[in-house]
């Protein structure tokens, strides 16, 4: 498949510039956000299904027409499904896509961790701003599913990294630069510090610091670790953790 090899400015870019379009506030604040109204937006439409009976799948960009087979409760359904096609109480039924609907798993939506389905939600809507025309030539690839993987599992920067993984890479750093624009999280990372300004060089994590980092995420609509490497990637947090020695020092 085709990729487009964006650098990190130009993904900081696309961020910046759907938060001006959107709701230019949230580049210099901390805003509550419906991610959903993110999907309308950017003219797409949501929807929620079990895309695999175990969360495998978070989430699907579908960039035409075409069909998916979902999994469906076996509670919801008068018909008996074939007994190899049970799995932890679901089977695969065709269910059709339309063109431009960013689909996340249901179990997400049902549950309590909306930092996941927020992070998820907005994935898709960068696969749909930036990566269309990755999969113009290959007609049989009208869906791209998100397997669900650790949240730096495409890190962008390996010598065999392939092009599933960039474009994965990509929507996820559009997605943390999004949902955690840079100017805003540094000034509440630098108040929360108690600084008068950003931190010259990034500070190491410490037990009081890690203790700050989920009041922050909550109030960016995220969760602890999409923060901790924000704030890393934004060079205000160092990657190296203070030792269990200098606690004692």
């Amino acid at each position: 498949m085709r990729y487009y090899d964006y650098s990190k400015t130009q993904l900081e870019n696309e961020a910046n510039k759907l938060n001006e379009a959107f709701d230019k506030d949230r580049l210099v604040k901390p805003k509550p956000i419906d991610v959903y109204d993110v999907v309308d937006f950017i003219g797409c439409t949501p929807d929620w299904i079990y895309l695999s009976p175990d969360q495998s799948i978070l989430g699907m960009t579908a960039y035409n027409d075409g069909y998916y087979y979902a999994w469906i409760p076996l509670d919801e359904t008068a018909e008996k499904p074939p007994q190899r096609f049970i799995s932890r109480g679901m089977f695969p039924q065709k269910t059709p896509v339309a063109k431009g609907t960013i689909i996340i798993d249901r179990s997400i939506n049902e549950g309590d961790n909306r930092g996941v389905e927020n992070f998820s939600c907005i994935h898709e809507c960068f696969h749909q701003k930036l990566h269309q025309r990755c999969f113009m030539n290959r007609k049989a690839n009208y869906q791209h599913f998100c397997k669900k993987k650790a949240f730096r599992a495409e890190r962008g920067d390996r010598s065999n990294i392939t092009a599933i993984e960039i474009i994965e890479y990509q929507a996820n750093y559009c997605t943390a630069a999004f949902l955690m624009p840079k100017d805003a999280v540094t000034t509440i990372f630098t108040q929360r510090l108690g600084l008068k300004s950003p931190p010259i060089e990034s500070i190491k994590l410490t037990y009081q610091i890690d203790k700050i980092i989920p009041d922050i995420a909550e109030l960016f609509s995220v969760n602890y670790t999409p923060m901790k490497y924000r704030l890393q990637e934004l060079k205000l947090l160092s990657r190296q953790e203070i030792s269990p020695e200098e606690y004692f020092c």
